[in-house]
């Protein structure tokens, strides 16, 4: 019987390295070559002892932590790898933890390091629009790692479904009515995932396609849908009451700061729709371009929201 190599995956507990982990899991040929080992701060979390049930490796890491990434990379073959912005909520904090990742691939020569990224907003723009931190945070950690000998694949994953019900306002207390608020244009469009059912499909597509897939920046995500579109498929798959409706991006801005979002980050969602509206998601790439890679269907946002628990709690 052949050794099992090591896949690690940081963020088990989260949307996009728990997918990862599931779908390692639920794959014959992966689950026979892999042995999985779930990077987490809190391993008595019940989500992690559940996946530990599961056969998982569970290894207590922080990011912060050189010394703690480098022992829980010890041995490992493939690493995905994630950040997580709304923890940290901190630019430089985040830069710095993508940094420890790399630092301790390369120093332990991991063959295959798949980074969980976002397009430069900064550099797409020309410097037109600085203030999208989540994004160009992980896209400097993605321009550390391109420049170190690590062989590495870049995923950058789009809009996820489950943040749209966030975005859904009562139009009054206690109202099943809702207004989906956006500063863009109504006809503007984002690419949508599942990214709890979708993120490992790519990420499996990436390892089976090991040597294809080197230095590659896959784009993820079903489709592109408009504003207006993700209104209707509400509506009419999800029997909500929803109306889209544009507002000024200072009304936006001052909207999230009332629900208690710092500024600061108020400042840079507000920016980000600045620049979906004026350059696209992936700053000119169709998401559809790497579908080829894929061998699963991925979950239309039609099918998301007929299966989502939060949209069947807002009726």
């Amino acid at each position: 019987m052949s050794v099992k190599k090591n896949l690690v995956v940081f963020g088990i507990t989260g949307n996009q390295g728990g997918s990862v982990v599931d779908t390692i899991l639920k794959n014959p040929g992966l689950s026979e070559l892999f042995e999985v080992r779930g990077i987490t701060r809190d391993p008595t979390k019940p989500s992690a002892i559940a996946l530990a049930e599961r056969g998982v490796t569970l290894i207590k890491a922080d990011l912060d932590d050189k010394d703690s990434i480098r022992a829980a990379l010890k041995d490992a073959h493939t690493v995905f790898a994630v950040t997580n912005w709304q923890e940290v909520l901190n630019k430089d904090r985040e830069i710095q933890q993508g940094k420890n990742i790399a630092d301790a691939a390369e120093e332990l020569n991991i063959q295959h390091l798949i980074w969980s990224s976002l397009p430069n907003v900064t550099k797409i723009t020309g410097g037109k629009i600085t203030g999208v931190l989540h994004f160009d945070s992980k896209a400097i950690i993605e321009d550390y790692i391109r420049c170190l000998s690590i062989p590495a694949t870049f995923l950058h994953l789009g809009v996820f479904m489950e943040q749209l019900p966030l975005m859904l306002i009562p139009t009054s207390a206690n109202s099943k009515s809702y207004k989906l608020i956006t500063p863009m244009a109504t006809t503007a469009k984002i690419p949508l995932i599942s990214v709890r059912a979708d993120t490992g499909k790519y990420v499996k597509s990436i390892i089976q396609n090991h040597d294809k897939m080197l230095g590659k920046t896959i784009m993820a995500g079903v489709k592109e849908y408009s504003v207006q579109e993700a209104a209707h498929v509400l509506v009419e798959t999800g029997e909500l009451d929803v109306v889209a409706e544009k507002c000024a991006y200072e009304e936006y801005k001052g909207m999230l700061v009332a629900f208690g979002m710092p500024e600061f980050v108020a400042d840079d969602m507000t920016e980000n729709m600045k620049y979906f509206e004026e350059y696209g998601f992936f700053g000119g790439g169709k998401v559809e371009n790497d579908h080829s890679i894929l061998s699963e269907n991925l979950e239309t946002f039609e099918q998301w929201v007929v299966n989502s628990p939060h949209i069947a709690a807002m009726k």
